[in-house]
């Protein structure tokens, strides 16, 4: 039977081609022309598609020194130990519920939740989850599994975003053991859920919606900018804190005796598909990723929705002139890889959103492996909905 290929129809993304919004904030007359020149007239050479033939896999090496060194990773970071710890267990209809504490970025202790399912014989595959940003601070890898108890603001967002689901709850039915960690500056690892821990943990619990808006946006507005200067003195970067987390979160899941190491996937949506892309680029152990929401080329953002799109997890300097956000994804290859977006995303352009498509699937196509890349756009906007939902599963379950 034939490999199934899961792309939207190419005639679809040839008509977008030329489909443009107007901006949602630019700077202006300030930097008037200088976006497109800047843009245009970066090298790119680290692109798959300017790899000699026979030389792709050569490249897609450079390409990952290049992101590494970019993202500051310091000496000793990979081989730090984990120092992991379960600090809770809870048992729920379908699953067992872990709360884990563990060594991410050194020396940041990292929490993260893990369901391990019930009713299906160990070892499992599994999936790191990797949560949104939403304009949500107060809560991290809550977005991505429903409790008892949790504020009417979280349950919305959870609506908003994921249709209502539970992505870990979905994915630990269909028999993996699945992972998530709370992200740099989101839940207790801010600056209040660090100084008070207890206290930020019940105070968030009692917070109308509009207290959690208003929360959220003091974190990212003042004490992000604050972090983001204490961090970057030391020679370390925001979405090198990132990358690394999720890098660490997989040592974790392979030094599991209940976990498949060979069959290990992760899966985001928005600032989690841009984590997908940036983990599945950089660590080989990832066997199949998928990215919803952040396929996009560069210039089908900037001066266009800087302020939506971009934040201090996406700023890593020099890396976008030298190669473009579907040449980060592209480093996946051979490995199976999804990308997933929406054409009433107002974050991207849909021109930009075409163009990163198109480039993906030529990337995947020099490299002799199409079956291996999911390339996905939907008539929705920027979510992950039930029908992105099955299509992102169903690939998990064919390449993992």
């Amino acid at each position: 039977m034939a490999e199934k290929l899961f792309w939207t129809e190419g005639e679809l993304l040839k008509r977008r081609l030329n489909d443009a919004r107007p901006p949602v904030k630019n700077p202006g007359k300030l930097l008037d022309g200088a976006m497109d020149f800047w843009i245009k007239n970066g090298k790119r050479d680290l692109s798959l598609l300017a790899a000699e033939d026979g030389r792709m896999e050569e490249l897609a090496g450079r390409a990952r020194s290049f992101m590494a060194e970019r993202m500051c990773f310091l000496d000793g970071f990979h081989s730090a130990p984990l120092d992991s710890e379960v600090t809770g267990e809870e048992e729920k209809e379908g699953y067992t519920l872990q709360h884990i504490m563990f060594t991410g970025t050194p020396p940041l202790r990292v929490p993260a939740i893990v369901l391990v399912p019930k009713g299906r014989p160990a070892p499992y595959p599994a999936v790191l989850a990797l949560h949104d940003m939403g304009s949500l601070r107060l809560f991290g890898k809550e977005k991505l599994l429903a409790f008892e108890g949790e504020p009417a603001g979280l349950t919305e967002h959870r609506r908003k975003g994921y249709g209502g689901k539970s992505i870990m709850s979905e994915l630990a039915e269909r028999g993996y053991l699945v992972m998530a960690i709370d992200a740099f500056n989101f839940g207790p690892r801010t600056i209040e859920g660090a100084a008070d821990p207890k206290g930020f943990l019940e105070r968030r619990l009692s917070m109308s919606t509009q207290e959690m808006a208003a929360k959220s946006a003091s974190i990212s507005g003042h004490d992000e900018p604050f972090l983001l200067r204490n961090v970057e003195s030391a020679g370390l970067t925001w979405p090198g804190i990132y990358t690394m987390d999720d890098i660490r979160s997989v040592d974790y899941l392979c030094g599991r005796e209940d976990v498949i190491k060979e069959r290990i996937g992760c899966i985001g949506m928005s600032v989690g598909g841009f984590r997908a892309n940036h983990l599945a680029a950089l660590d080989m152990r990832v066997k199949a990723a998928v990215s919803v929401c952040w396929t996009c080329t560069i210039e089908g953002i900037a001066g266009y929705n800087v302020g939506g799109a971009i934040g201090w997890f996406m700023l890593t300097q020099g890396l976008l002139g030298r190669m473009d956000i579907p040449d980060i994804q592209s480093l996946a290859l051979p490995r199976a890889f999804m990308a997933m977006s929406g054409w009433d995303d107002i974050l991207f352009q849909p021109f930009g959103i075409a163009k990163a498509h198109m480039h993906l699937r030529r990337c995947y196509e020099k490299a002799g492996c199409p079956g291996q890349l999911g390339s996905m756009v939907y008539e929705s906007p920027h979510e992950f909905n039930a029908e992105m939902q099955k299509d992102a599963f169903e690939f998990l379950s064919v390449k993992l």
